[in-house]
């Protein structure tokens, strides 16, 4: 009696849901994704393709009516290659090419640093240190510009450390060898903190057994990280590396509050350029195909990055 009624339950649980509940089920899910879903279409999906179709487009907003002229404006960039060095979009590729380059390996060398100190602190104490660590990145970017603005006055805290140990302090955003620096290590402070979490996570779910194992076989630390952390966080490795690219070739709001693009141009940065060349010289078709320009770049370089990276995974 009990045997039966154990095998009608079992075969009830195992009985095919009708498709009525699935699409109630599949509607309500729905439901639930359509606001994200509708901010996503339209302040990401349709303003993309939209400012793709401006860049088809002598747009000069309040004065003229928009003129169709198809490759002309990106005709007039690639026009400027020829004198690249007095082109300021052109520099200011070469400048965040710089820029990301130095940023992204700063903040991925100091982001799993800090995760791996993390995670031989003592449980009880990580909390603690966790939070004290991401603090830079989750206070307000002006602040943290304004802040970094008093460290490199030329009588702010880093020239002050400086001349303790007797060496001259440079005009740190006023000098053009050192403004573009300056903004690299500001980046690298306030975003290794955020991808220091992504390690983190990453190493507490690696398999103990094979550091145990490779332990039992004589490895010492150097090589369980070599040979084991290393390869086992390639993939997190990649995300950090292509989230940290992107955001470094948008940056733009230290560059536009704490030099403006200066000093001779120096920290111009392409999305600086982009926000000039619409909302000072009104040309919004041109910033346009500037901004289209700058993602096919971001895209190349991040599918070239996971060949690198992640090819063999």
């Amino acid at each position: 009696m009990a045997s039966s009624a154990i095998k009608q339950t079992r075969s009830t649980s195992h009985r095919p849901r009708p498709v009525s509940a699935q699409r109630g089920e599949t509607l309500a899910a729905y439901l639930f994704l359509a606001p994200y879903l509708i901010v996503l279409g339209v302040f990401t999906v349709f303003v993309a393709f939209y400012g793709v179709g401006l860049s088809f487009f002598k747009i000069d907003i309040g004065f003229t009516a928009p003129q169709f002229i198809g490759l002309r404006n990106y005709q007039a960039i690639f026009n400027q290659l020829s004198y690249a060095s007095e082109s300021d979009f052109w520099i200011s590729i070469v400048n965040i090419l710089k820029f990301t380059v130095a940023v992204v390996i700063g903040e991925t060398i100091i982001a799993l640093l800090m995760a791996l100190l993390l995670q031989a602190i003592n449980l009880k104490a990580r909390g603690i240190f966790r939070t004290i660590l991401y603090l830079p990145a989750v206070t307000s970017s002006v602040a943290v510009a304004l802040i970094f603005l008093w460290f490199y006055n030329p009588q702010g805290v880093i020239n002050y450390l400086l001349s303790l140990v007797g060496i001259p302090g440079p005009h740190w955003l006023e000098d053009p060898n050192f403004a573009l620096p300056a903004l690299m290590l500001l980046n690298i402070w306030t975003t290794a903190a955020t991808f220091m979490l992504y390690f983190l996570a990453a190493i507490q779910d690696l398999p103990k057994d094979l550091y145990e194992a490779a332990e039992v076989d004589g490895a010492n630390r150097w090589h369980l990280f070599t040979n084991i952390t290393i390869p086992l966080l390639r993939p997190s490795i990649f995300l950090v590396v292509a989230l940290g690219t992107i955001g470094a070739f948008q940056m733009f709001d230290q560059a536009k509050f704490m030099t403006n693009g200066g000093p001779l141009r120096s920290t111009l940065t392409p999305l600086l350029e982009i926000y000039n060349a619409a909302f000072r010289d009104n040309h919004f078709g041109l910033a346009a195909a500037m901004s289209v320009l700058l993602f096919i770049l971001i895209f190349f370089v991040t599918i070239a990055q996971r060949r690198v990276i992640d090819v063999n995974y």
